[in-house]
């Protein structure tokens, strides 16, 4: 199998590091990835080499783990992240180890990887060093923890959401004894920081596989660690298809169950303010969609334009048949006006129509009916017309 073009110039910095009389390899995921056949990601590097050493050999490099062996390389603007064989011991946090010794050897490295498919490395002539058998859970799509499960998860038991969402990517099952680790360490999460559960459960729900990856959370217990999650039934209704924000997972949670409280969940989880307004968009445009049962000019007109991916996949991840976006997108294009200062008609127009009349929230409410008349087609954005119009309508009075 010819290596991916991506690695030739990794390759060009493994060369680098072996002429200066170092061992150096692929390590991780993205040799994970093109031994599946996926597209590769961010190339990290494993080297026999100290980080004093790599700061020698390169003009930029960044010392952004130093104490545990990790550098970042920029050759030709790309950023590799290497990092010195090692083995790691004593996990107090449940998360950074207590002691790392630099080792010579790949395999000794790779011994304290998380899962097989994961312990994997590649030299810059493209033979792969797999001491663990991860090019056959690939070939089995299996998910297996390398060694005992229960040490690996008990070192950091973060690596029990990394097999959910790996299950969500990959479409993989999770190997037998590793399944079992994950239902009798489930409780371990409770030691890790909701941000860190909060990031690898989005990407569990943005995976092709997503319901496989709920039903596993189900069946190992992992989702009664989930605060609040564990509460929407979820496990019942899980998605059709992937989510890939936290405002699409929210969204979907309300539109299967209106009951659903929004805000305390966001706070819960932590999510940020800007992840709050778009649920609440979000919201708003289903509520549209609820009530016409179709995707409206107005709906469109009122979602801001990068939300309509978002609104389509839960659409669709909720059980509305493909092709949301595309409905989307015809009725933005048909629209009238793109903004409400594209009126031809403004508020101050509105209030020399009536001089007499104490402004009030009349007037705001006045240029929205205007505003939704001509987004659905039932007024011509025309001064006159739109004139007409507002004597004939009534404004609302004072209130």
């Amino acid at each position: 199998m010819k290596p991916d073009p991506l690695f030739e110039q990794a390759f060009e910095v493994m060369r680098k590091i072996e002429e200066a009389g170092g061992e150096a390899y692929i390590a991780g995921g993205a040799v994970r990835d093109y031994v599946s056949g996926r597209a590769v990601g961010d190339i990290d590097i494993a080297s026999s080499l100290p980080p004093s050493r790599i700061q020698e050999i390169f003009e930029k490099v960044i010392p952004v783990g130093i104490e545990h062996g990790t550098v970042i390389v920029r050759h030709r603007s790309v950023s590799y992240e290497v990092t010195t064989f090692r083995t790691e011991s004593g996990y107090e946090d449940y998360r950074h180890p207590d002691e790392v010794t630099f080792v010579s050897d790949i395999r000794t490295d790779l011994a304290r990887r998380d899962f097989t498919m994961n312990a994997m490395a590649m030299d810059r002539h493209g033979n792969i060093i797999d001491p663990f058998n991860g090019k056959e859970a690939i070939q089995l799509q299996q998910i297996e923890a390398v060694g005992d499960p229960c040490d690996r998860f008990q070192e950091d038991p973060l690596r029990m959401m990394r097999a959910v969402r790996f299950s969500s990517q990959l479409c993989f099952e999770v190997a037998g004894k590793t399944k079992e680790a994950l239902v009798q360490q489930a409780p371990l999460l409770a030691n890790i920081s909701m941000e860190r559960i909060a990031d690898e459960t989005r990407k569990a729900f943005a995976g092709n596989g997503v319901r496989k990856a709920v039903e596993l959370l189900d069946k190992t217990g992992l989702l009664q660690q989930l605060p609040s999650l564990n509460e929407t039934g979820i496990q019942r209704t899980p998605p059709l298809g992937p989510l890939k924000t936290w405002p699409e997972i929210v969204s979907f949670l309300w539109l299967k169950d209106p009951s659903f409280s929004v805000s305390p969940f966001l706070k819960t989880w932590k999510r940020s303010n800007q992840e709050k307004r778009e649920t609440d968009q979000l919201k708003e445009a289903f509520t549209l969609f609820t009530a016409s049962g179709n995707v409206t000019r107005w709906l469109a007109y009122t979602l801001s334009e990068p939300l309509y991916r978002s609104f389509a996949r839960v659409a669709e991840a909720a059980g509305s048949a493909p092709g949301t976006m595309e409905r989307l997108v015809n009725q933005k294009n048909q629209l009238p006006i793109k903004d409400r200062k594209d009126l031809s008609f403004e508020s101050v127009d509105l209030i020399a129509m009536f001089p007499d009349k104490k402004k009030g929230p009349w007037i705001s409410k006045t240029m929205k009916a205007i505003e939704r008349h001509v987004v659905e087609g039932m007024l011509e954005n025309d001064y006159e017309k739109i004139k007409e119009w507002v004597i004939t309508w009534n404004p609302p009075g004072n209130n």
